[in-house]
Protein backbone atom coordinates (compact mmCIF):
# COMPACT_ATOMS: atom_id res chain seq x y z
CA UNK A 1 0.00 0.00 0.00
CA UNK A 2 2.89 2.37 0.78
CA UNK A 3 4.52 1.66 -2.59
CA UNK A 4 1.23 2.34 -4.34
CA UNK A 5 0.88 5.67 -2.50
CA UNK A 6 4.47 6.67 -3.48
CA UNK A 7 3.81 5.76 -7.13
CA UNK A 8 0.62 7.84 -7.10
CA UNK A 9 2.54 10.76 -5.58
CA UNK A 10 5.17 10.68 -8.32
CA UNK A 11 2.49 10.29 -10.99
CA UNK A 12 0.82 13.51 -9.86
CA UNK A 13 4.11 15.42 -9.93
CA UNK A 14 4.94 14.14 -13.42
CA UNK A 15 1.44 14.96 -14.73
CA UNK A 16 1.42 18.58 -13.53
CA UNK A 17 4.99 19.11 -14.66
CA UNK A 18 4.06 17.82 -18.12
CA UNK A 19 1.05 20.15 -18.26
CA UNK A 20 3.26 23.09 -17.33
CA UNK A 21 5.83 22.24 -20.01
CA UNK A 22 3.24 21.49 -22.70
CA UNK A 23 3.26 24.96 -24.34
CA UNK A 24 7.05 24.79 -24.61
CA UNK A 25 7.26 21.39 -26.30
CA UNK A 26 7.91 23.05 -29.65
CA UNK A 27 11.29 24.27 -28.39
CA UNK A 28 12.58 20.73 -28.81
CA UNK A 29 12.48 21.25 -32.55
CA UNK A 30 13.23 24.99 -32.55
CA UNK A 31 15.49 25.68 -29.54
CA UNK A 32 16.52 29.05 -30.95
CA UNK A 33 13.05 30.45 -30.11
CA UNK A 34 13.53 29.97 -26.35
CA UNK A 35 15.00 33.46 -26.10
CA UNK A 36 11.87 34.90 -27.73
CA UNK A 37 9.57 33.55 -25.02
CA UNK A 38 7.81 36.31 -23.09
CA UNK A 39 8.46 36.19 -19.33
CA UNK A 40 4.93 37.41 -18.56
CA UNK A 41 3.49 34.43 -20.47
CA UNK A 42 5.59 32.03 -18.38
CA UNK A 43 4.43 33.67 -15.13
CA UNK A 44 0.75 33.67 -16.08
CA UNK A 45 0.97 30.10 -17.36
CA UNK A 46 2.54 29.03 -14.06
CA UNK A 47 -0.22 30.81 -12.10
CA UNK A 48 -2.82 29.12 -14.32
CA UNK A 49 -1.38 25.64 -13.71
CA UNK A 50 -0.98 26.39 -10.00
CA UNK A 51 -4.62 27.44 -9.68
CA UNK A 52 -5.90 24.42 -11.59
CA UNK A 53 -3.80 22.11 -9.40
CA UNK A 54 -5.18 23.81 -6.29
CA UNK A 55 -8.77 23.45 -7.55
CA UNK A 56 -8.07 19.83 -8.51
CA UNK A 57 -6.85 18.83 -5.03
CA UNK A 58 -9.39 21.01 -3.22
CA UNK A 59 -12.14 19.12 -5.00
CA UNK A 60 -10.42 15.73 -4.60
CA UNK A 61 -9.73 16.04 -0.87
CA UNK A 62 -12.43 18.36 0.46
CA UNK A 63 -15.33 19.45 -1.78
CA UNK A 64 -16.19 16.05 -3.32
CA UNK A 65 -15.73 13.97 -0.13
CA UNK A 66 -17.78 16.41 1.94
CA UNK A 67 -20.57 17.44 -0.43
CA UNK A 68 -20.76 15.09 -3.44
CA UNK A 69 -22.92 12.48 -1.70
CA UNK A 70 -25.32 14.94 -0.10
CA UNK A 71 -28.93 14.44 -1.14
CA UNK A 72 -29.29 17.77 -2.97
CA UNK A 73 -25.62 18.26 -3.92
CA UNK A 74 -26.38 21.97 -4.12
CA UNK A 75 -23.32 22.84 -2.05
CA UNK A 76 -21.10 20.78 -4.34
CA UNK A 77 -22.45 22.52 -7.44
CA UNK A 78 -22.30 25.96 -5.80
CA UNK A 79 -18.69 25.53 -4.68
CA UNK A 80 -17.70 24.19 -8.11
CA UNK A 81 -19.12 27.27 -9.85
CA UNK A 82 -17.63 29.56 -7.21
CA UNK A 83 -14.14 28.25 -7.96
CA UNK A 84 -14.90 28.56 -11.69
CA UNK A 85 -15.81 32.22 -11.15
CA UNK A 86 -12.50 32.82 -9.38
CA UNK A 87 -10.67 31.13 -12.27
CA UNK A 88 -12.46 33.32 -14.85
CA UNK A 89 -11.56 36.42 -12.82
CA UNK A 90 -7.88 35.38 -12.66
CA UNK A 91 -7.93 34.78 -16.42
CA UNK A 92 -9.32 38.27 -16.93
CA UNK A 93 -6.60 39.80 -14.77
CA UNK A 94 -3.87 38.03 -16.73
CA UNK A 95 -5.24 39.57 -19.93
CA UNK A 96 -6.10 42.96 -18.42
CA UNK A 97 -2.56 43.57 -17.23
CA UNK A 98 -0.82 41.75 -20.06
CA UNK A 99 1.89 43.73 -21.90
CA UNK A 100 0.95 41.78 -25.03
CA UNK A 101 -1.49 42.85 -27.73
CA UNK A 102 -4.42 40.98 -26.15
CA UNK A 103 -5.65 44.27 -24.62
CA UNK A 104 -6.69 45.44 -28.07
CA UNK A 105 -9.17 42.57 -28.32
CA UNK A 106 -11.11 43.52 -25.18
CA UNK A 107 -13.56 45.46 -27.35
CA UNK A 108 -14.37 42.31 -29.33
CA UNK A 109 -17.35 40.52 -27.72
CA UNK A 110 -16.52 37.20 -29.36
CA UNK A 111 -12.97 37.42 -28.03
CA UNK A 112 -14.23 38.19 -24.54
CA UNK A 113 -16.74 35.33 -24.64
CA UNK A 114 -14.29 32.68 -25.82
CA UNK A 115 -11.21 33.99 -23.98
CA UNK A 116 -12.88 34.53 -20.62
CA UNK A 117 -15.84 32.09 -20.59
CA UNK A 118 -15.55 29.19 -23.02
CA UNK A 119 -11.79 28.59 -22.79
CA UNK A 120 -11.49 28.69 -18.96
CA UNK A 121 -14.73 26.73 -18.55
CA UNK A 122 -13.52 23.89 -20.78
CA UNK A 123 -10.11 23.71 -19.08
CA UNK A 124 -11.62 23.95 -15.60
CA UNK A 125 -14.36 21.39 -16.38
CA UNK A 126 -11.81 18.83 -17.59
CA UNK A 127 -9.76 19.41 -14.44
CA UNK A 128 -12.76 19.05 -12.08
CA UNK A 129 -14.17 16.09 -14.02
CA UNK A 130 -10.85 14.27 -13.70
CA UNK A 131 -10.65 15.15 -10.01
CA UNK A 132 -14.21 13.95 -9.34
CA UNK A 133 -13.65 10.71 -11.27
CA UNK A 134 -10.50 10.06 -9.24
CA UNK A 135 -12.44 10.68 -6.04
CA UNK A 136 -15.22 8.28 -7.09
CA UNK A 137 -12.67 5.64 -8.06
CA UNK A 138 -10.88 5.98 -4.71
CA UNK A 139 -14.23 5.98 -2.88
CA UNK A 140 -15.29 2.81 -4.69
CA UNK A 141 -12.00 1.10 -3.84
CA UNK A 142 -12.27 2.27 -0.22
CA UNK A 143 -15.87 1.03 -0.01
CA UNK A 144 -14.84 -2.39 -1.35
CA UNK A 145 -12.11 -2.63 1.28
CA UNK A 146 -14.55 -1.46 3.94
CA UNK A 147 -17.16 -4.06 2.91
CA UNK A 148 -14.52 -6.80 3.03
CA UNK A 149 -13.53 -5.66 6.50
CA UNK A 150 -17.16 -5.66 7.60
CA UNK A 151 -17.63 -9.22 6.35
CA UNK A 152 -14.51 -10.39 8.16
CA UNK A 153 -15.45 -8.58 11.36
CA UNK A 154 -19.03 -9.77 11.10
CA UNK A 155 -17.96 -13.41 10.84
CA UNK A 156 -15.65 -13.03 13.81
CA UNK A 157 -18.30 -11.12 15.75
CA UNK A 158 -20.94 -13.77 15.09
CA UNK A 159 -18.60 -16.49 16.35
CA UNK A 160 -17.85 -14.42 19.43
CA UNK A 161 -21.53 -13.81 19.97
CA UNK A 162 -22.26 -17.52 19.82
CA UNK A 163 -19.63 -18.10 22.48
CA UNK A 164 -20.89 -15.24 24.61
CA UNK A 165 -24.62 -15.75 24.32
CA UNK A 166 -24.92 -19.56 24.26
CA UNK A 167 -22.54 -20.01 27.13
CA UNK A 168 -22.59 -23.31 29.01
CA UNK A 169 -23.40 -21.37 32.18
CA UNK A 170 -26.61 -20.00 30.66
CA UNK A 171 -27.62 -23.35 29.15
CA UNK A 172 -26.95 -25.35 32.31
CA UNK A 173 -28.86 -22.91 34.52
CA UNK A 174 -31.79 -22.80 32.10
CA UNK A 175 -31.96 -26.58 31.75
CA UNK A 176 -31.76 -27.00 35.52
CA UNK A 177 -34.62 -24.53 35.97
CA UNK A 178 -36.66 -26.37 33.36
CA UNK A 179 -35.96 -29.70 35.08
CA UNK A 180 -37.06 -28.18 38.38
CA UNK A 181 -40.30 -26.95 36.73
CA UNK A 182 -40.94 -30.38 35.24
CA UNK A 183 -40.50 -32.06 38.64
CA UNK A 184 -43.02 -29.60 40.06
CA UNK A 185 -45.26 -30.35 37.08
CA UNK A 186 -45.44 -26.65 36.47
CA UNK A 187 -47.31 -25.33 33.47
CA UNK A 188 -44.28 -23.15 32.73
CA UNK A 189 -42.03 -26.11 31.92
CA UNK A 190 -43.28 -26.62 28.37
CA UNK A 191 -43.28 -22.88 27.69
CA UNK A 192 -39.68 -22.62 28.96
CA UNK A 193 -38.54 -25.37 26.61
CA UNK A 194 -40.18 -23.53 23.72
CA UNK A 195 -38.49 -20.24 24.66
CA UNK A 196 -35.08 -21.89 24.89
CA UNK A 197 -35.71 -23.54 21.52
CA UNK A 198 -36.62 -20.14 20.01
CA UNK A 199 -33.45 -18.56 21.38
CA UNK A 200 -31.24 -21.27 19.91
CA UNK A 201 -33.07 -21.24 16.57
CA UNK A 202 -32.77 -17.45 16.30
CA UNK A 203 -29.04 -17.32 17.07
CA UNK A 204 -28.04 -20.33 15.01
CA UNK A 205 -30.24 -19.91 11.92
CA UNK A 206 -31.88 -16.49 11.67
CA UNK A 207 -28.88 -14.19 12.18
CA UNK A 208 -27.00 -15.58 9.20
CA UNK A 209 -28.25 -12.71 7.01
CA UNK A 210 -26.96 -9.17 7.24
CA UNK A 211 -30.02 -7.79 9.05
CA UNK A 212 -33.17 -8.97 10.82
CA UNK A 213 -36.50 -7.36 11.53
CA UNK A 214 -36.60 -5.32 14.72
CA UNK A 215 -39.62 -7.31 15.94
CA UNK A 216 -37.62 -10.56 15.76
CA UNK A 217 -34.79 -9.07 17.78
CA UNK A 218 -37.31 -7.90 20.39
CA UNK A 219 -38.86 -11.37 20.54
CA UNK A 220 -35.41 -12.88 21.05
CA UNK A 221 -34.66 -10.47 23.91
CA UNK A 222 -38.05 -11.12 25.51
CA UNK A 223 -37.50 -14.90 25.43
CA UNK A 224 -34.06 -14.45 26.96
CA UNK A 225 -35.37 -12.17 29.73
CA UNK A 226 -38.27 -14.46 30.60
CA UNK A 227 -35.92 -17.43 30.95
CA UNK A 228 -33.62 -15.38 33.16
CA UNK A 229 -36.55 -14.40 35.39
CA UNK A 230 -37.20 -18.10 36.07
CA UNK A 231 -33.88 -18.43 37.90
CA UNK A 232 -34.23 -15.32 40.08
CA UNK A 233 -33.58 -16.39 43.70
CA UNK A 234 -35.56 -13.41 44.94
CA UNK A 235 -38.52 -11.94 43.08
CA UNK A 236 -37.89 -8.31 42.12
CA UNK A 237 -38.44 -5.57 39.61
CA UNK A 238 -37.61 -6.70 36.06
CA UNK A 239 -39.16 -4.49 33.38
CA UNK A 240 -39.00 -4.75 29.59
CA UNK A 241 -40.62 -1.83 27.76
CA UNK A 242 -40.89 -1.40 23.99
CA UNK A 243 -42.44 1.68 22.42
CA UNK A 244 -45.26 0.34 20.25
CA UNK A 245 -44.82 3.19 17.76
CA UNK A 246 -41.36 1.96 16.74
CA UNK A 247 -41.30 0.97 13.07
CA UNK A 248 -40.30 -2.55 12.13
CA UNK A 249 -36.80 -1.52 11.09
CA UNK A 250 -34.23 -3.85 9.64
CA UNK A 251 -31.44 -4.00 12.18
CA UNK A 252 -28.15 -5.78 12.73
CA UNK A 253 -28.79 -8.74 15.07
CA UNK A 254 -27.45 -9.31 18.57
CA UNK A 255 -26.55 -5.69 19.35
CA UNK A 256 -28.37 -5.53 22.69
CA UNK A 257 -28.10 -9.03 24.13
CA UNK A 258 -24.68 -8.39 25.66
CA UNK A 259 -26.08 -5.58 27.83
CA UNK A 260 -29.16 -7.62 28.75
CA UNK A 261 -27.06 -10.61 29.80
CA UNK A 262 -24.71 -8.43 31.85
CA UNK A 263 -27.64 -6.76 33.60
CA UNK A 264 -28.77 -10.16 34.89
CA UNK A 265 -25.22 -11.36 35.49
CA UNK A 266 -24.36 -8.47 37.81
CA UNK A 267 -27.82 -7.41 38.85
CA UNK A 268 -28.96 -10.48 40.81
CA UNK A 269 -27.68 -12.36 43.84
CA UNK A 270 -29.16 -14.58 46.55
CA UNK A 271 -29.68 -11.85 49.15
CA UNK A 272 -31.02 -8.69 47.51
CA UNK A 273 -34.05 -7.71 45.49
CA UNK A 274 -33.07 -7.11 41.84
CA UNK A 275 -33.98 -3.91 40.02
CA UNK A 276 -33.51 -4.26 36.25
CA UNK A 277 -35.11 -2.17 33.50
CA UNK A 278 -34.78 -2.46 29.71
CA UNK A 279 -36.48 0.08 27.47
CA UNK A 280 -36.69 0.83 23.74
CA UNK A 281 -37.86 4.31 22.75
CA UNK A 282 -38.57 5.82 19.35
CA UNK A 283 -36.77 8.94 18.14
CA UNK A 284 -37.19 10.74 14.78
CA UNK A 285 -34.01 9.19 13.37
CA UNK A 286 -34.25 5.69 14.88
CA UNK A 287 -34.34 4.19 18.38
CA UNK A 288 -32.81 4.49 21.83
CA UNK A 289 -32.06 1.42 23.95
CA UNK A 290 -31.74 1.96 27.70
CA UNK A 291 -30.54 -0.68 30.17
CA UNK A 292 -30.41 0.01 33.90
CA UNK A 293 -29.67 -2.44 36.68
CA UNK A 294 -28.87 -2.27 40.36
CA UNK A 295 -25.32 -3.47 40.97
CA UNK A 296 -25.43 -6.44 43.34
CA UNK A 297 -21.94 -7.78 42.58
CA UNK A 298 -18.63 -5.98 43.07
CA UNK A 299 -17.34 -3.67 40.34
CA UNK A 300 -14.15 -5.67 39.95
CA UNK A 301 -16.24 -8.37 38.32
CA UNK A 302 -17.83 -5.88 35.93
CA UNK A 303 -14.46 -4.58 34.81
CA UNK A 304 -13.56 -8.06 33.58
CA UNK A 305 -16.21 -7.69 30.87
CA UNK A 306 -13.99 -5.35 28.82
CA UNK A 307 -13.50 -7.84 25.98
CA UNK A 308 -17.24 -8.27 25.40
CA UNK A 309 -17.81 -4.51 25.46
CA UNK A 310 -14.93 -3.96 23.04
CA UNK A 311 -16.51 -6.43 20.61
CA UNK A 312 -19.81 -4.56 20.76
CA UNK A 313 -18.14 -1.19 20.25
CA UNK A 314 -16.19 -2.57 17.30
CA UNK A 315 -19.35 -3.94 15.67
CA UNK A 316 -21.16 -0.64 16.15
CA UNK A 317 -18.24 1.28 14.63
CA UNK A 318 -18.28 -0.98 11.56
CA UNK A 319 -22.00 -1.46 11.09
CA UNK A 320 -23.25 1.99 12.13
CA UNK A 321 -20.39 4.44 11.49
CA UNK A 322 -21.42 7.96 12.60
CA UNK A 323 -24.93 6.61 13.20
CA UNK A 324 -24.68 5.45 16.80
CA UNK A 325 -23.92 6.80 20.24
CA UNK A 326 -23.10 4.49 23.15
CA UNK A 327 -23.02 5.93 26.66
CA UNK A 328 -22.18 3.85 29.73
CA UNK A 329 -22.40 5.25 33.27
CA UNK A 330 -22.14 3.61 36.66
CA UNK A 331 -22.11 4.68 40.30
CA UNK A 332 -22.15 2.86 43.60
CA UNK A 333 -25.68 1.56 43.03
CA UNK A 334 -26.67 1.43 39.38
CA UNK A 335 -25.18 0.59 35.99
CA UNK A 336 -26.67 2.45 33.01
CA UNK A 337 -26.30 1.85 29.28
CA UNK A 338 -27.81 4.11 26.61
CA UNK A 339 -27.44 3.15 22.95
CA UNK A 340 -28.78 5.52 20.29
CA UNK A 341 -29.08 4.13 16.75
CA UNK A 342 -29.97 5.96 13.55
CA UNK A 343 -32.01 3.57 11.39
CA UNK A 344 -33.60 3.73 7.96
CA UNK A 345 -37.20 2.77 7.34
CA UNK A 346 -37.90 -0.38 5.32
Amino acid sequence: MLKRAIKSYYLHIITWTALFLLPFIGFIYEPNKISETNLYFIKTHFINILFLAGAFYLNLNYIAPKYFFEKSRLKFIALTFLVLGIYVFITYLTVRYSPLDEMKNLQNKNFIFFRFIIGPSITYSLCMLTSTMMFLYDEQARQKEFNKLIEIEKTAAELNMLKLQISPHFLFNTLNNIRWLIRKKSEQSEESVMKLSEILRYIIYEVEGSKVEFSREIEHLRNFIELQILRLPIEGNVVFKVDESINNFLIEPLLFIHFVENAFKYGIDSKNVPDIVFEFQKIPTGIIFHSRNKILLQKTNIQNEGIGLTNIQRRLALLYPDKHELTINSDEEYFDVVLRLELENN
